[in-house]
């Protein structure tokens, strides 16, 4: 019938059958639960076997696909404006991993750039700058930011920019899964893990399980309210985003980038909202329910990060080898090496499990890096996550620069301005790193232990 043919029905029910079948596989087998692997990544793989992007068994839109991480990312963002932030101060390890999240994503930016110099000099061919920005966006940010603004840079003459950005994306997750468990086990042999480390941290679970009461009479439903409240603040970021877009009709190549940014627009109105809705409400009388929140956040991830995998055209990745296997290798190396110099010199409490969350979120986003400590904290209970989740929100804003100062320079440029504005952003970028790890620091707990050629300096006991 009519009504299957726009794809988006068949291509949700496809999305869906690969959770279930990840969850059913990683219920059955006792291998995949001592890897830790997120049922959802599992999911996009087998969604990447079966459908387009693999063997083709499975007729799947990868177009309807896209565009569920696309709009995905942005219901995310909403969702978590519009619960309430952390309670009370952050403390060191919060602080040090506010510096360590946009450290890292401007350390891979930098390094991205870098290489790009480097293979228009070997190829003798000028290479896009995408390329080496989508590093930061699909390690640090993940697939739904890779995607948003590869498409974006599509318009530039970045070719196959949106899958690009999914398949780099891609490559994170296989690193953070195949350096990281190695990584937790070196660990554990050596005894680095800070098992007393804990309550101190733990999240205060009012805030997601307070009573969430019946409706009365013809009331709304909890949920229906949730969804109602999202689907306004999302409707309004597209009337934002369109009237910036709009504005900048001029210059095709800004106006593109500012779809790529909805979900920074998304995430500002969400929490405009929230406090609106606070300063009107009156205590546990708010309509909006962070346990709720909490959840539908969840379902997004799962469903975002499974499209974002099985979206993924091997294709593409064969067209471009070379560049891709490139950046995401040394980028994924330097990324494991600096996560664990820094580990011990930046997080006085647990130092190892701050690593570990580290290299996790900085190669996979926060999901996995919390995957990854589940090996040796089951029921995260000690500070590391809790560090990691107050901390990205100070990172919010000191990735700020990259995301809406350096990004557009060398883009916006191309190719008239290559390689020169390649250059002023690899400036940009390592004058930036500099402040930041000044910053680090005076502000944060972060001091020079030596050896510095050590990874992991032995620190004398008090």
């Amino acid at each position: 019938m009519s009504f299957w043919s726009s794809g988006v029905a068949g291509a949700t029910l496809f999305v869906l059958v690969c959770l279930g079948g990840a969850a059913l596989l990683r219920s059955r087998s006792r291998g995949l639960q001592r890897l830790g692997v997120p049922d959802c990544i599992l999911a996009g793989m087998l969604g990447l076997l079966v459908g387009p992007g693999g063997f083709g068994l499975v007729a799947v839109d990868t177009s309807v696909l896209e565009s569920a991480v696309y709009h995905g990312l942005a219901l995310i963002f909403i969702t978590v404006g519009l619960q309430r932030p952390p309670v009370g101060r952050v403390g060191g390890g919060g602080r040090s991993m506010a510096f360590a999240i946009p450290f890292m994503a401007v350390l891979q930016g930098l390094v991205g750039l870098l290489l790009v110099l480097a293979l228009t000099v070997t190829m003798g061919q000028a290479l896009h700058p995408g390329f080496g920005l989508l590093l930061p966006l699909g390690f640090n940010q993940g697939p739904g930011q890779a995607l948003s603004m590869g498409n974006a840079w599509e318009a530039s003459g970045l070719v196959d920019g949106g899958q690009i950005g999914l398949i780099v994306a891609t490559l994170g997750f296989l690193w953070a899964i195949v350096a990281g468990v190695p990584l937790v086990a070196w660990g554990r042999r050596r005894g680095l893990l800070d098992a007393g480390a804990s309550s101190e941290a733990t999240k205060d679970a009012s805030q997601t399980t307070r009573y969430l009461p019946e409706p009365e009479g013809g009331a709304l439903a909890p949920l229906t309210l949730h969804v109602v409240f999202v689907a306004g603040v999302y409707l309004a970021t597209y009337a934002v985003v369109a009237g910036l877009a709009s504005v900048l009709a001029g210059k095709p190549q800004l106006a593109a980038m500012v779809w790529g940014f909805h979900f920074l627009v998304a995430v500002v109105i969400a929490l405009g909202l929230r406090v609106l809705v606070t300063r009107l409400g009156s205590g546990e009388g708010l309509p909006l329910h962070d346990g709720l929140l909490g959840r539908m956040s969840g379902v997004m991830v799962d469903f975002v990060t499974c499209s974002a995998l099985a979206a993924v055209q091997i294709s593409v990745l064969r067209s471009h080898l070379l560049p891709i296997l490139l950046i995401t290798t040394v980028g994924g190396g330097v990324t494991l090496i600096v996560s664990l110099w820094f580990a011990r010199r930046a997080f006085p409490e647990a130092p190892f499990e701050h690593g570990i969350v580290l290299f996790g979120l900085a190669t996979g986003t926060l999901p996995m890096g919390l995957a990854l400590l589940r090996q040796v904290d089951p029921r995260l209970e000690g500070p590391a996550p809790a560090s990691a989740v107050l901390g990205a929100v100070g990172a919010l804003v000191l990735s700020a620069p990259l995301l809406l100062v350096v990004l557009p320079i060398p883009v916006g440029a191309w190719p008239d301005g290559f390689p020169g504005a390649v250059w002023l952003a690899v400036g940009i970028l390592g004058v930036y790193l500099l402040l930041l790890l000044v910053g680090w620091w005076r502000l944060g707990p972060l001091r020079f232990e030596r050896p510095l050629s050590r990874l992991w300096p032995e620190r004398e006991e008090s």
